[in-house]
């Protein structure tokens, strides 16, 4: 477990997000990556555990309904603000709807992907609009991100992309699901939900709780 923190002020105390992952390493250390690109004096606020390779989707799910339990019992009352979040692939999973109805059935945040992460790593680069399988997927990606290389274990950390490029992601995340919604399959293949997430953690950066931080990423 991994627990990104800042301590806050008493009367200003930090928001909690806790997201349980289905990886060890690949979710966990993009996320950690993610949040040393937030500026560090706006970052005080928001307290981020990470609860990583848990396993399929129902165990992630199960998981993740338990620390928003033990969230829920450590204070007198639940912030508005905290937020737990289950994140896992599409894959193959069994009981894969039944983990999505359960979350959020428990108040548990989804981001998920299918086929697999990766596909929200090539957002970082291009758009990608035909079904995908999750080899292709991470192929395409190590054509993509020099530093990314799935059999070494190596993962998609590159900072200075995900710094530049997270706005382009979340835009074309964004057409994916628009696209598979119109297509009369939501959530379908190549779709993520990864990009909730990540402006769920904007929005709690104190200082671009006011705006959209990429209202402005436009073209392809």
């Amino acid at each position: 477990m991994t627990r990104l923190s800042r301590k806050a002020p008493d009367k200003d105390p930090a928001t909690i997000m806790i997201v349980v992952t289905e990886r060890k390493k690949t979710e966990p250390v993009y996320l950690e990556t993610f949040k040393k690109t937030l500026p560090r004096e706006s970052v005080f606020r928001l307290e981020l555990e990470i609860v990583p390779g848990v396993g399929v989707p129902m165990t992630v799910v199960n998981r993740a309904i338990q620390k928003l339990e033990n969230l829920k019992n450590s204070q007198e009352s639940l912030s508005e603000k905290d937020s737990v979040w289950a994140m896992f692939d599409r894959d193959e999973h069994p009981k894969f709807d039944e983990a999505k109805y359960k979350a959020k059935r428990e108040g548990v945040h989804l981001a998920v992907s299918n086929p697999c992460f990766e596909i929200w790593g090539i957002y970082h680069y291009q758009d990608w609009e035909g079904p995908i399988g999750r080899d292709q997927c991470q192929k395409r990606l190590e054509e993509l991100c020099p530093s990314y290389d799935r059999k070494s274990g190596k993962i998609f950390e590159d900072q200075d992309i995900i710094k530049d490029k997270y706005c382009d992601a979340i835009r074309r995340a964004e057409k994916s699901l628009d696209s598979r919604e119109q297509e009369g399959d939501p959530e379908g293949n190549p779709s993520t939900s990864v990009h909730r997430l990540i402006n769920a953690i904007l929005s709690k950066v104190k200082e671009l709780k006011s705006k959209e931080p990429c209202q402005a990423i436009e073209g392809p």
